[in-house]
């Protein structure tokens, strides 16, 4: 089976959480994805619930179904626990070329805004609904993500439709300067899944690009 692969980039020296779409490869569906190990952060005012209860997700087609349905477009999300009322604006991948191989490079909102990759899956929907923003510069959406705990809540707008999650995992994962095959890995929670769920990616800590910030949470309904 052959599925898109992702990587998460940064070209510049500022937080910008883009990431890169490589060329297909071969993943074989029978192997389980081992995630980077997660860094516990101590120097944080609420502590992080730095656990990993949800693997990876493998690479799974949309349904067609999903792909035909009138699309609920996020509009805005509110994260209670740290005071984050945002828009949310669709944002698209760019082909650049970089060693002499053509990748997609995601865009990421310069103003105080949240992104939503625009492949990803609408709100309510099956599948993975990725949004991105910047943890310092350009407005620091996603400044304080790395203090969510499990259990926090996190409400996606789509106009006047809210669409509420329960956060399941928080993980910051190695990312600057490690080995192609860990950033493969990291990118794999960006990728399609099956369940519906909601991804938001930033980078960690504040100033610095070395760990990938990662917060999973699903729809209340379907927490287990």
């Amino acid at each position: 089976m052959l599925v898109g692969i992702a990587l998460l980039y940064h070209p510049h020296a500022g937080s910008r959480p883009a990431i890169l779409t490589a060329t297909p490869m071969p993943v074989s569906p029978a192997v389980p994805l081992v995630p980077a190990s997660p860094v516990v952060v101590t120097t944080i005012t609420r502590p992080a619930a730095l656990v990993s209860p949800v693997p990876p997700p493998s690479p799974t087609p949309m349904p067609a179904a999903t792909q035909t349905a009138s699309p609920a477009i996020p509009s805005r999300i509110v994260i209670p626990a740290i005071g984050v009322d945002a828009p949310v604006v669709p944002v698209s991948a760019k082909i650049t070329r970089v060693g002499g191989q053509e990748y997609s490079i995601w865009e990421v909102p310069d103003t105080y805004a949240a992104g939503w990759h625009n492949t990803s899956a609408p709100p309510g929907m099956p599948g993975n609904t990725v949004l991105n923003g910047h943890n310092t510069t350009h407005g620091e959406v996603f400044r304080n993500l790395y203090t969510l705990q499990t259990g926090d809540s996190i409400v996606v707008y789509a106009g006047d439709v809210p669409y509420t999650y329960t956060v399941s995992s928080v993980l910051i994962l190695p990312e600057a300067g490690q080995p192609i095959e860990v950033r493969l890995e990291n990118a794999r929670y960006i990728l399609p899944t099956g369940d519906e769920r909601l991804t938001l990616v930033t980078c960690h800590p504040y100033g610095s690009l070395r760990y990938r910030l990662i917060v999973i949470a699903f729809p209340d309904r379907k927490l287990r």
